[in-house]
């Protein structure tokens, strides 16, 4: 949803005009095809995006405190050994 208005953004003006003609035209004269249209457009307008991260700065913190004990551990493997194990999959 959210890259689907970038794309539009990034049309010229020329462009978005043509696509509201286009729109007209897929609606023609149907009455309950355009209410359909409309109160979806409202709903898409009132839908806040979301964030791609669904952690907590709390939850952030705790995995990145995880990820730095098991490193002081002599957990996991170093980047370079991964690139190389990656690079037989």
């Amino acid at each position: 949803m959210i890259q689907h208005s970038l794309k539009l953004m990034e049309m010229t003006a020329i462009e978005i005009k043509a696509k509201e003609y286009e729109l007209i035209q897929e609606i023609g004269c149907d009455e309950n095809l355009l209410k359909a249209a409309l109160k979806y457009i409202k709903n898409l307008k009132a839908t806040k995006p979301q964030a791609p991260c669904r952690f907590t700065t709390e939850e952030k913190e705790a995995i990145l405190l995880k990820g730095e004990e098991d490193a002081k551990s002599g957990l996991g493997i170093l980047h370079d050994d991964f690139e190389k194990e990656f690079a037989t999959w």
